[in-house]
């Protein structure tokens, strides 16, 4: 039992930070992602320091790389076989319960702030929040987007003006690492002294992929498309800085628990095929994203590193339990809370002497291969994970599930998990009409009369 269960302590706030498109290794705690030029300073400071001060998770891992899907995974502790949003575009059912309408049914005060159209209001994510700020009020590329410090201070204007007497759930969602990798300011994570066509963040990228496919890439290109990439996390971290600074400030940081993750991920130039994009595989770069964990006045480990894996699908009903309430959203042997906790506990994974719960994944694209006799992303990569052991398929290209690593063994019963979850797959879903940030898009560049 959490000791403000136990006593007459008022809930915890809970601060949920999502980064979109931000792999694990972009944040400096984590390591360095591929291509990025040697010597690169640290690229998020700030994230580090939650990190030490909390927990890391090393292996978490997102279920597919849809902004969308994603976050409706985070929410409602259902991978997307479960809570049907086949990509962005697909509204979340209504009638799933989410953390949001947990929170506030039990007395929080919610409020989110999101910097992407993806997850525009018009989405469904919107439910159970007393304020949900989807204001996005610049075109890049074809999203409506705000920046992470514009984010930030909307989402700072709704606490102060929230009611005193209930705990605050905010949710915060920056989509700055999103492409195009368009960073502000001078940018030190180029290669020194690039002058190559990479330094205009909206140059074509058609190219170098196809060079990266090809195996002719040059370094230094790579390592400024990745360079403006990482500096996009950089924004990220200082913003999620002045959140903290904030709340700060405001007097939420007593008895609050903060949790930084991610969507997805994005594939770097370490898988040609799939080189500079996310959604239609299921690599670790698209799916291994970043998890972190901190308690501020609560019983969570200070500095800890948690090897054994976790999935965003147990994230729902781990915060639950975090925050004192009995959990109810997803499937109890997907929680996790037990590693956030301060004090002695086993971390490892391994079959046979400890199985993981395995995670499925699923990639959502590419569209033009969709089925339309069953759920959409069918054909798509898709693998599980459990523990050490990883099997991935691609349907698409005629492959079968094959062992990517881990105990030979292992391979046909992982392969059947697969085959089992496929078959439990729900039904084919009509594509909806266009998500209203997307056509206000198209007709702002033309497309549409």
């Amino acid at each position: 039992m959490w000791w403000w269960m136990a006593t007459a302590l008022a809930a915890p706030n809970l601060i949920l930070v999502s980064l979109d498109t931000t792999r694990a290794d972009a944040l400096s705690c984590y390591g360095a992602p591929p291509g990025l030029r040697v010597g690169a300073p640290p690229a998020t400071p700030h994230l580090d320091a939650l990190a030490a001060s909390g927990v890391r998770f090393e292996r978490a891992w997102a279920s597919a790389p849809s902004t969308l899907s994603s976050h409706t995974t985070m929410f409602t502790g259902l991978d997307p076989h479960g809570h049907t949003v086949v990509r962005n575009g697909y509204p979340v059912p209504a009638v799933l319960e989410t953390l949001a309408e947990r929170l506030s049914e039990e007395g929080w005060h919610t409020v989110a702030a999101v910097g992407g159209a993806p997850l525009e209001a018009a989405m469904g994510l919107d439910q159970g929040f007393a304020v949900y700020d989807d204001a996005l009020p610049s075109l890049d590329g074809l999203a409506y987007q705000d920046r992470a410090d514009g984010v930030v201070s909307r989402a700072l204007s709704h606490v102060h003006g929230r009611p005193p007497d209930k705990p605050l759930f905010l949710f915060v969602h920056l989509f700055d690492p999103h492409a195009p990798y368009a960073p502000e300011g001078a940018n030190p994570w180029l290669p020194d002294g690039y002058a190559g066509p990479y330094v205009d963040p909206y140059a074509s990228q058609v190219d170098l992929v196809a060079a990266i496919e090809a195996g002719t890439e040059d370094a230094d290109d790579l390592a400024a498309v990745v360079g403006r990439y990482v500096a996009e996390v950089h924004a990220a971290d200082a913003a999620v800085g002045r959140l903290l600074s904030g709340l700060e400030g405001a007097g939420l940081m007593d008895e609050t628990l903060v949790v930084v993750t991610a969507d997805h991920g994005e594939v770097l130039g370490e898988h040609p095929l799939y080189a500079l994009s996310h959604g239609s595989d299921v690599t670790d770069g698209a799916l291994r994203v970043p998890l972190l964990v901190a308690g501020r006045g609560l019983p969570v480990a200070r500095g800890a590193v948690v090897r054994s894996q976790v999935g965003l699908v147990g994230l729902a009903g781990t915060l639950e339990a975090l925050v004192g309430l009995e959990p109810r959203l997803g499937e109890p042997r997907q929680r996790f809370e037990r590693l956030v906790r301060a004090g002695p506990y086993v971390d490892e994974d391994g079959w046979p002497e400890r199985p993981t719960r395995p995670l499925f994944l699923e990639a959502t694209r590419p569209r033009a291969r969709e089925r339309v006799d069953g759920w959409n992303n069918l054909d798509f990569h898709r693998g599980v994970v459990m523990g050490d052991s990883v099997v991935r398929a691609a349907p698409v290209f005629g492959e079968p599930p094959a062992v990517e690593s881990g105990p030979l063994g292992l391979g046909a019963l992982l392969a059947a998990l697969v085959a089992r979850w496929d078959g439990q797959a729900p039904d084919h879903r009509e594509e909806p009409p266009l998500a209203p940030a997307m056509e206000r898009a198209l007709r702002a560049l033309g497309y549409l009369d």
